[in-house]
């Protein structure tokens, strides 16, 4: 009897710390992909405003060309 408690209430502790520990992991990806995308800037490749960026893509505002994405 004691035994099959011990076990029962073994088996709960693990399958919290399981849950948990997923849990967590979708989390941190989640946070990483939102810190790549704002941490993600894009220049002219012309530098025509000189080293100046853009959070967003888009055109340059004085020659026209695409905005490239900042490595």
């Amino acid at each position: 009897m004691k035994k099959s408690i011990l076990v029962g209430v073994l088996a709960a502790f693990l399958g919290a710390a399981l849950v948990t520990s997923c849990s967590n992991e979708s989390t941190d990806e989640v946070n990483n992909e939102t810190d790549q995308v704002h941490s993600t800037q894009y220049f002219c490749p012309m530098k025509c405003e000189g080293e100046k960026t853009y959070k967003a893509p888009g055109s340059c505002p004085k020659c026209g060309m695409d905005l490239v994405v900042k490595k």
